[in-house]
């Protein structure tokens, strides 16, 4: 330890003599320094004088300090005072940093600048000397200046600045500084110097009695520090740091004179600048960046900037945290080589820092707010790297605020006159210098707002969260730029509340206000500029651009916002305009580069905001777009159009497209692809663009286009105003289309490409109507002025129901086709050679209607909303001018449908319905199995087979016949699917062709055409307004025409190769004000409901067509008209019925109404088909009408058709394809004339009206606008002319079947069949009344036919066993008809009755011929024809002539009794009437006869006519008859048996003595007075009880031929005149029978009988003998003076009369043989009554039975004798007979077997009758007789079907033997199928005969019963059956010897009465038998003789009668008064 201390005391010891030494020397220097004082003091101030020019004076100053210092320049007015300078060190003074310092205290400095020359100091000229002096005291050693700055130090205290006259006269300019530090440092090679101010404050005042004295303020705290390199003698380094800095500045700073001295000088010296200012380099050029420190730093913190304006007190607060600028500069590296081609650059680095900047207005809101801004730059040896950062910049512009500022300063720059820079020279343009280094530029901006409100215009806001750039700039051996723009949300916001600061919303939504937001935007482009060898290629740049989140509102506030800042930001001053103008120009030439850009943006939201629409939002989920120089593409992913129609919430979601909720547009993809070298532009659409329309919502996209194209037009003004624009849209006047051209040169035409994969459109005409339109694949192409589009599937829909369906549609849009010039050629009318063409192709096209859908409602809802919209847009559009001439059309579809859909239940009913009988008749095939394997067990069990397990079996096929049924119902449809169809038309290879000229476009010239066309209708005097008008020359064809109704086996319509031309016009026409209906649409709020004014005249066509038809076919029939009612409610449903109240018109007037013109048809074949069936399936079963060669021709009321017509039979059977008509060269014309209040034919006159404009009608009368046009009725008149024949004539003829005329009533029953309602009443919502047929509207048709020869053939069976032929020549038939409808009585509402009157009938024909033909072959043994037939002569005339009259009423009959002529229904005249009768024509004529009876009998009892009778009410009155007189009290049967009654009192006895002797015959020769008036024939005819005079046959010059069967010869009958009339009376009670009476009265004048002499066996009977007219016309006067009158004997009995074969030729010419008159010319009358059981059942209850006598026993028993006999009555008055044996003979085989002759089976018949009646009295239960009629009835039915069946099997067999005819297996099976055949027909015969007897007897009984009549047992039935009279009244007979003069004898009979009465069989089964009586006269003229009776054999007449026959009795007188006995000769009577 002590060491230690001595080791440090000893240095102390060591250090005490130094300090010693150093106080010392330091004393001397204090010394030494105060002598030195007074001469420091002298040289200083000298200098100064010399120097500076200035006094320096110094109040006292010592070694260290100095006191008062003052510094005066004398020049500048300038004066420097300083109170104090003094020396200290650290040592002494801590807060000194040096051990010597240098301070000064207060320092003053004052000038003055009004007597300074200037602001800058002059310029010191410092001589070369001085410089060097200088640099010899800066060149301090390094060693002294690091001592310098290490050891010294300056310090001021304070420094006070004062400038006098800085602004104006008296102003001032006062700065204080106070704590100003000077520190210096020094490393040998660098010097530093370090200046710190602690206080600056600076004021600048001027001299003001206001308070605005202060211009401007500053206050803060400065350090500056510089780096001086020693070496180079530069600055290296400088730091500034400024701390608090506080400025303000006033109003008056910018009003004073500061700015514009403070800007260089005065405005005289700024307006002229010298000359050499261009040689002045600039501070900012490359080369002063060498005086630039190598180091510079500047840092600013707390800076405050405070604006005022006092007059306004407004103020404006700038405050800065952080200012710092850093800039680094090293030279020593290797510099940035070329920076610009003139230098280099060193590497360097600058950087910039803003932190914390904020503005302030007066009220504290902040309008500027900027976080941080760093910018750096960055120079390195290859590049030059830029960077910003700025982060958080709000700035809020009121404009109301800043336009104090922006006036003040624009007062400002007024004030200073700061020239603007010149424009027009281009020489003081400062161009930027060309950079050729790389550039790399990066900046980022994040969270950047900007609010505006400018004015009384909302506030808008700009703001982005983020942007950064980075851009490249290379040069290696071309100029490369590559640049990166990134953009992170975007908004430009618009509105009150814009400008207020929101947090960010949620995504995908849209906050109204934001004009334009986006997310995120980035791009990246490059731009390479080849040099040197390169640069020949061009320049290429390339952009890649990627967009999110974008969404624009487009509203009046945005548009009004964007306009006034593009205003704003717009050039205003011409010269700018002009060089921007100039500009454009060089950009287009400069821009032929090669580029790319490559664009894609995502999720884009475009709204349209309006006030009174809502809003509007357009959604594209991507854009991407590929452009280059050579081609662009543009794709859309995801595009929606949606409309938000009240904006009630203030965000809008945004979401993806097919998310949208009812967007009215929608798009999955589009692509755009543009080739600007072809300019060809591709579309292609993406897989669905769906468009949702409705009239709302148009008005909504409407008002939005408006607002959107206001808007554009409002910025567009802005941009461009309208007196810019105008004379550019505006071509010179006067200019021609050549100078036009030459200004506008032809724009080269844009190719497009568009491709849609599938589109749907739907367009809702009303809230719940709709229309929709799709498609697949669409493609449209335009080259040139062509147009092509195709597209596979085009479908269109109404209400979501698919109409109409299109495939492979192709359209064209040519300029002209080679097609339609050629189309051109055969219309020689049309002057235009050429036109534009649209053609239109498909491959199908389908049009389907749903079930009672209906298309009219919706299809009219759009036709309104098109007008609508023809309204809205095109309202405003002259049409003055006339249009261009239409295109030509062209229309080819090669398959066309159109399907009306069947009701779903109607269909599934059907096919049920089969499925039942399918299964009916297979679970019948399954229990006959079943029961065949129960019958096995049986046999193999016996009895041991329980009947419990039977039971079961059968239960268990029961079920499994319900299984299975159930299983084929439920798989029904599943093979074969269901029918749909109600009505399917169909079109192959249409082809139609419109052609449009100049002769007939325009109005006036289509109104010419249309009165061309419609020459018939009157044409209105002050002409026609048209709405629509067009005139077309159409061409068309058809390859097939078909038209099925359901799934029924024939068309409807079937048309072959169908060629149509003509002229079509269409013309509508402009309804006055009441023919205007309104439609309302209803458009919703703010716009209400729209009134549409829809045009009410109907649109009518004018035409004039010619057609050629190769096949022409319909097929119709009854049962097809359920199907047609509800194709005509389905027709209905599509057109809607017009609003005018008045009744529809029917379809033949509205026809009338509007179709015009001419039509004419050439058809080679037509044919219609008239179903004959109630089964629409049936094809067989039709009435075939045959046209060939037809022309027809339509003009207005008239049809004409010219060619061959054929009516054939279609029936399964053999009688099928029967011509029974055939009419060659046939000219058949239909005349209409329609009935009509006023001209028919006048449509023009029709004015529709409105329900608002109805006129005044009477009560109980209804409007009717078609009144004077509505048809009432119409009359049809039918002319069939036959003898217009060109070339050879051919001759009519009509072939007729016994069958084919059941066939014909069967088809008239089927056609005249009442339909019944289908689908109407409320149960279908149908209540419209009934449509009135065509049928009913008829009042009267008229019917003639002309022909120049007829042929008629009937024959009972196919066979041709038995027929008749007609033969005729010239023909004329005449008839018309009217007919009446009759209204039902009762409240319910039936069909009026139709009632078809022939109001005249009348036909001449000559030379007609009947022939009856017969064959020998069995019907029944062959199926074919048999080609020999005997034909035989019936009767032959030559003229025919026949009138029918209208039925008269009652009293019409009544009063036509009281004239001379009596009026009949039917009245024949036949002239020359020659008729043979012999055997052979009885039996065929009989044949004929039984067949027709057989077959009416089966008819009638088959009918549902048959059991009508049989309920009667016995209560009902008596009803008057429809014709005739009311019957007499008495029934006519009184009045008729009084008169038969031979005397009071005898008669009975009489007749009961007759009948006790009937085995004998008795002549009565004794004489009686009166009995022609007994006779019982003219009794019976000459009632009063006739209620019709049918028939009137009148005879001229009639003879007839009768033969016998036994004898040769004939008997030839002649009348010169005849009258055979017909009458029918009114229905009577005849003992217990009601019965219907007809009576036959025939007159005969001028009677001759003639026979031939003797037989020939040469003679036979086709040649007929025929007597002359002269020998039969009346006798007159004739003198004998030839020998053939002498020979003839003249009319004499017995006379020879000449005969001819050939009727049109006399006897000279064919000479005969002669016949002998054997009756002399004579008179006769015949009477023939027949009674009837046929009465109508509900006439029969009519008539009153006759009151029973009250004692039955004493009955006349002559009534029931002669109650209701048929009976024939003869009466000759006078007769000359003369005959010999064989003629005698002969006349008695004519009588025996061709006039009495009877049927054979008649007694067969009478008993099967009389034992069914006694069958029927003996039951007593009506019902069950009624059930045997109807199970009878039900079996003959089924006999008839079998038949059929049969007959259709054979028909099958017979069309498969027409194939293959040698098949042995159909030959035979055709064989036992004609034998079953024959067996069916002779059984259904059999009960057929049997069901006519039970139904007959059956119904009397029922009346009798109904009438309460007791059933008498009478024990002998002596009624009347059939009674024959004869009765002369002077007979003398001659006979003669076989030549005929010989006489033998003579007999004279006078009041001769021959009554055979014919009684019925009595109920005893007819044991009587009927006797015979045969009479003859013999030589012993005496005695009597009774004859027996002798069968004779059967005769072949089919003839039935009701009654067998009797007894027959034999009444006259002789000439002597006794009595004389007849021998019985067999042969004169057939009784049976």
């Amino acid at each position: 330890g002590d060491g230690r201390l001595e080791e440090a005391g000893g240095p102390r010891l060591m250090a005490a003599p130094v300090l010693g030494a150093l106080l010392g020397a330091l004393l001397a220097l204090l010394g030494g320094l105060y002598l030195g004082r007074c001469l420091l003091y002298i040289l200083v101030t000298n200098w100064c004088r010399r120097r500076l020019q200035a006094e320096l004076k110094i109040g006292s100053f010592g070694f260290f300090w100095i006191h008062n210092l003052s510094l005066k320049f004398q020049e500048e007015q300038q004066t420097v005072e300083i109170d104090s300078i003094w020396v200290s060190s650290k040592l002494l003074n801590h807060e000194v940093p040096r051990y010597l310092a240098l301070c000064f205290g207060e320092v003053r400095v004052r000038m003055d600048l009004q007597k300074a020359p200037g602001l800058q100091p002059p310029a010191v000229q410092v001589s070369e000397q001085e410089d060097a002096e200088q640099s010899k005291v800066l060149s301090l050693g390094p060693s002294l200046l690091r001592l310098l700055s290490q050891l010294f130090s300056v310090h001021v205290d304070s420094v006070n600045i004062m400038v006098l006259h800085v602004a104006a006269s008296e102003s001032l300019w006062h700065v204080q500084i106070t704590r100003t530090c000077l520190l210096l440092g020094c490393d040998g090679r660098c010097a530093a110097c370090e200046v710190t101010f602690g206080q600056v404050n600076s004021k600048v005042l001027k001299s003001s009695q206001q308070d605005d004295a202060c211009l401007a303020e500053l206050s803060l705290a400065l350090t500056v520090s510089l780096d001086i390199c020693m070496s180079k003698r530069r600055l290296q380094g400088m730091a500034v740091g400024i701390w608090g800095t506080h400025a303000e500045l006033h109003e008056g700073l910018f009003l004073s004179e500061l700015l514009w001295r403070g800007g260089g000088g005065s405005p005289e010296e700024a307006a002229d600048p010298p000359e050499d200012q261009e040689q002045q380099p600039s501070l900012m050029s490359l080369a002063s960046l060498q005086y630039v420190p190598s180091g510079v730093r500047v840092d600013l913190e707390n800076t405050s900037v405070v604006l005022s304006m006092n007059s306004q007190k407004r103020h404006l607060t700038w405050t800065l945290k952080r200012l710092q600028f850093v800039s680094q500069c090293d030279r020593e590296q290797i510099p940035l080589r070329s920076f610009t081609p003139t230098c280099d650059l060193p590497q360097m680095s600058v950087e910039v820092v803003l932190e914390d900047g904020l503005l302030l207005s007066q009220s504290r809101q902040r309008i500027v707010c900027l976080n941080m801004l760093q910018a750096s730059l960055q120079v390195m040896a290859i590049d030059i790297s830029v960077a910003v950062t700025l982060n958080t910049c709000i700035i809020h512009y009121r404009h109301q605020e800043f336009s104090h500022w922006l006036g003040l300063l624009a007062l400002a720059q007024q004030q200073a006159c700061l020239p603007a820079p010149a424009s027009s020279s281009s020489s003081n343009v400062r161009r930027m210098p060309q950079i050729l280094a790389t550039i790399i530029l990066s900046a980022s901006v994040s969270n950047v707002n900007l609010s505006v409100q400018l004015g009384d215009m909302l506030p808008f806001a700009l703001g982005f969260h983020s942007v950064s750039v980075d851009y490249q700039h290379l040069r290696p051996q071309s100029v490369h730029q590559r640049a990166v723009l990134v953009v992170d949300h975007f908004c430009w916001r618009v509105g009150a509340d814009s400008h207020i600061q929101r947090a960010p919303h949620p995504p995908n939504m849209h906050m109204w206000g934001e004009a334009l937001i986006l997310d995120s935007f980035s791009v990246q482009g490059s731009y390479n500029q080849p040099l040197g060898t390169s640069s020949a290629h061009a320049d290429t740049l390339f952009l890649d651009c990627t967009l999110r989140g974008l969404q624009v509102e487009c509203s009046d506030t945005c548009s009004e916002c964007l306009s006034r800042v593009l205003s704003l930001l717009h050039p205003k001053n011409a010269e700018t305009k002009e060089s921007l103008e100039a500009l454009r120009p060089s950009l287009a030439v400069d821009l032929g580069i090669l580029w790319k850009v490559d664009l894609k943006v995502e999720d884009i939201n475009l709204f349209t905001l309006s006030s009174l629409a809502g809003a509007a939002e357009v959604r594209v989920d991507t854009l991407t777009v590929l452009g280059s120089a050579e081609s662009c593409t543009v794709s859309v992913q995801g595009v929606a159009l949606a409309l938000v129609k009240n904006v009630t919430e203030k965000m809008q979601p945004c979401c993806k497209a097919p998310a949208i909720p009812n967007p009215v547009a929608s798009l999955s993809a589009l692509s755009f692809t543009y080739r600007s070298s072809i300019c060809f532009l591709e579309v292609q659409c993406g897989e669905s663009l769906s468009i949702l329309w409705s009239p709302p919502d148009h008005m909504y996209l409407f008002q939005h286009f408006l607002a959107t194209l206001l808007c554009y037009r409002m910025l567009q003004d802005t941009l461009s105003p309208q007196s810019a624009r105008a004379p550019a849209l505006r071509s010179p006047d006067g200019a021609d289309e050549a100078s036009v051209t030459e200004c506008f040169p032809p724009k080269r035409l844009l190719s497009l490409t568009l491709e849609l994969s599938s589109f749907k459109v739907t367009a809702f005409v009303s809230e719940t109507h709709y229309l929709s339109l799709a498609a697949e694949r669409v493609q449209v192409n335009r080259h040139g002025a062509s147009l092509h589009a195709y597209c596979p599937g085009l479908a269109a829909g109404f209400d979501g129901n698919g109409i109409f369906a299109f495939k492979e549609v192709e359209a064209q849009a040519l300029p002209e086709l080679e097609e339609m010039i050629l189309h051109r050629g055969p219309f020689s009318t049309l002057t235009t050679l050429r036109n534009r063409v649209w053609a239109l192709s498909c491959a199908s096209v389908a049009v389907e209607f749903p079930y009672q859908y209906d298309f009219s409602a919706t299809l009219d809802e759009a036709l309104g909303v098109q007008k609508w919209l023809k309204g809205l847009h095109y309202a405003g559009r002259e049409s003055g001018h006339e249009p261009a001439l239409p295109p030509d059309l062209l229309l080819k579809v090669q398959q066309f449908s159109w399907v009306f859909l069947d009701d779903v239940f109607e269909v599934k009913l059907r096919d049920n319905y089969e499925l039942m009988k399918d299964e009916s008749k297979e679970s019948a095939k399954r229990l006959g199995l079943l029961d065949a394997k129960v019958a096995a067990l049986r046999k193999q069990h016996g009895e041991l087979l329980p009947a419990r397990k039977i039971e079961e079996l059968y239960a268990s096929l029961e079920k499994k016949n319900i299984e299975i049924y159930i299983q084929r119902s439920h798989r029904l449809y599943s093979n074969t699917p269901m029918r749909k169809a109600l009505l399917t038309w169909t079109l192959s290879d249409l082809e139609l062709v419109a052609l449009a000229d100049e002769s007939f476009h325009g109005v006036e010239r289509v109104l010419q055409q249309v009165r061309e066309l419609d020459s018939v209708s009157p044409f209105p005097p002050e002409g026609l307004e048209l709405v629509t008008h067009w005139c077309r020359m159409v061409k068309g064809s058809v390859k097939t025409f078909l038209v099925r109704i359901r799934d029924y086996p024939r068309y409807l319509f079937e048309i072959r190769d169908w060629k149509l031309s003509g002229r079509l016009a269409g013309a509508e026409q402009r309804g006055l004000p009441c023919s205007r209906r309104r439609q309302v649409l209803q458009l919703g709020a703010p716009w209400g409901d729209v009134t549409v004014e829809r045009n009410m005249p109907p649109l009518k066509f004018y035409h004039d067509f010619h057609s050629e038809f190769f096949q022409y076919t319909i097929v119709w029939g009854p049962c097809w008209d359920p199907a047609w009612t509800l194709i005509g409610q389905a027709v209905d449903l599509l057109t809607k019925p017009s609003e005018d109240p008045s009744p529809p018109l029917p379809w033949w007037d509205k026809s009338r109404l509007l179709f015009h013109g001419n039509w004419h048809m050439e058809i080679e074949q037509a044919n219609l088909h008239q179903v004959a069936t109630e089964d629409p399936y049936n094809t067989t079963e039709n009435m075939h009408w045959e046209w060939s060669h037809l022309s027809f021709h339509w003009q207005p009321g008239q049809f004409v058709f010219k060619g061959d017509l054929d009516v054939n039979v279609r029936t399964a059977s053999k009688y099928d394809d029967c011509c029974f008509l055939h009419l060659p060269q046939l000219c058949m014309t239909l005349d209409l004339t329609w009935l009509c209040h006023g001209n028919p034919h006048d449509h023009h006159s029709v004015v529709l009206r409105s329900p608002e404009f109805l006129p005044e009608v009477p009560v109980g009368q209804q409007h009717d606008s078609y009144r004077a046009f509505r048809s009432e009725n119409l009359n049809l008149s039918i002319c069939m002319d036959l003898t217009r024949h060109s070339g050879e004539p051919s001759q009519p003829r009509i072939l007729l079947y016994s069958s084919t005329l059941r066939w014909m009533q069967n088809f008239w029953a089927t056609w005249t069949s009442v339909t019944r309602p289908i689908c109407r009443g409320k149960l279908f919502d149908n209540m419209k009344p009934g449509k009135k047929k065509l049928g009913q509207h008829y009042r009267q048709l008229s019917f003639t036919a002309l022909f120049p020869k007829l042929q008629v053939h009937y024959w009972a069976s196919f066979a041709q066993q038995r027929g008749i032929q007609l033969e005729c020549a010239q023909g004329h038939i005449f008839t018309r008809g009217t007919q009446r409808l009759i209204p039902q009585a009762g409240t319910v509402m039936r069909r009026l009755i139709s009632e078809w009157s022939i109001t005249q009938m009348v036909s001449d024909l000559s030379l007609v011929t009947v022939h009856l033909m017969a064959s020998t072959c069995d019907e029944n043994a062959d199926h074919r024809l048999d080609l020999l037939v005997k034909k035989t002569h019936l009767l032959s005339l030559s003229s025919l002539t026949y009138q029918r009259h209208s039925a008269r009423t009652a009293e019409e009959e009544l009063l036509s009794r009281d004239g001379d002529d009596a009026f009949h229904t039917h009245q024949l005249q036949l002239v020359d009437l020659r008729a043979s009768w012999t055997t052979t024509n009885r039996d065929i004529a009989f044949g004929l006869y039984d067949g027709y009876k057989k077959a009416a009998v089966l008819k009638r009892n088959l009918s549902t006519e048959a059991m009508k009778g049989l309920k009667i009410d016995t209560q009902l009155p008596a009803k008057k008859f429809k014709r005739g007189p009311p019957p007499s009290p008495q029934p006519p049967l009184n009045a008729s048996s009084n008169r038969t009654e031979r005397s009071p009192s005898g008669g009975a006895y009489m007749l009961q003595k007759l009948i006790e002797e009937t085995d004998k015959f008795v002549v009565f020769t004794e004489e009686e007075s009166g009995v022609s008036e007994q006779l019982c024939g003219i009794a019976a005819c000459q009632t009063d009880d006739i209620f019709n005079r049918n028939c009137l046959i009148e005879l001229v010059n009639c003879q007839m031929v009768l033969r016998g069967a036994e004898t040769e010869g004939c008997v030839i009958v002649s009348a010169a005149k005849a009258q055979l009339l017909q009458c029918q009376h009114h229905p009577a009670w005849y003992g217990d029978t009601l019965k219907q009476k007809t009576s036959w009265t025939c007159l005969l004048d001028g009677m001759q009988y003639f026979a031939t002499t003797e037989s020939s066996p040469s003679e036979h009977e086709d040649m007929q003998l025929w007597l002359e007219v002269k020998n039969i016309e009346e006798h007159r006067q004739r003198s004998l003076d030839s020998v053939q009158e002498l020979m003839e004997s003249g009319q004499a009995v017995g006379g020879m009369v000449s005969t001819t074969t050939d009727w049109n030729q006399p006897h000279e010419v064919q000479p005969t043989q002669q016949v002998q008159r054997i009756i002399a010319r004579c008179s006769c009358r015949m009477y023939y009554i027949s009674y009837s059981h046929d009465i109508n059942p509900e006439l029969a209850a009519q008539i009153k039975p006759p009151q029973l006598p009250a004692n039955p026993d004493k009955d006349d028993l002559l009534k029931k004798q002669e109650g209701a006999a048929d009976t024939f009555t003869l009466i000759h008055h006078d007769l000359e007979i003369s005959t010999n044996p064989a003629q005698y003979a002969m006349i008695l085989d004519i009588v025996n077997n061709l006039l009495l002759h009877v049927e054979p089976k008649r007694k067969e018949h009478s008993e099967k009758k009389q034992r069914v009646r006694f069958q029927l009295e003996i039951s007593s239960n009506p019902e069950e007789q009624r059930s045997s009629i109807l199970h009878l009835q039900e079996a003959v039915r089924q006999h008839v079907a079998h038949i059929r069946h049969l007959e259709k099997e054979m028909y099958s067999n017979m069309k498969a033997l027409q194939g293959d005819s040698r098949n042995e297996a159909l030959l035979e099976a055709n064989q036992q199928l004609q034998q079953q055949l024959s067996r069916e027909k002779a059984e259904l015969q059999r009960e057929s005969e049997e069901l006519n007897i039970l139904i007959r007897c059956f119904k009397d009984f029922q009346l009798q019963r109904a009438n309460k009549m007791e059933l008498r047992k009478q024990p002998e039935d002596v009624s009347v059956a059939r009674r024959t009279e004869f009765y002369f009244a002077q007979a003398r007979w001659r006979l003669t010897e076989e030549d005929g003069q010989l006489g033998i004898a003579e007999l004279e009979l006078q009041r001769f009465l021959y009554s055979k009465v014919e009684p019925g069989v009595g109920k005893q089964g007819g044991r009587r038998a009927a006797r015979d009586g045969h009479w003859w006269p013999n030589r012993s003229f005496a005695g009597e003789q009774i004859g027996r009776h002798r069968r004779a054999s059967p005769g072949a007449g089919l003839v039935h009668y009701e009654q067998p026959p009797a007894k027959c009795s034999l009444q006259g007188g002789a000439a002597a008064s006794e009595r004389m006995p007849v021998r019985a000769s067999a042969g004169l009577a057939h009784l049976q």
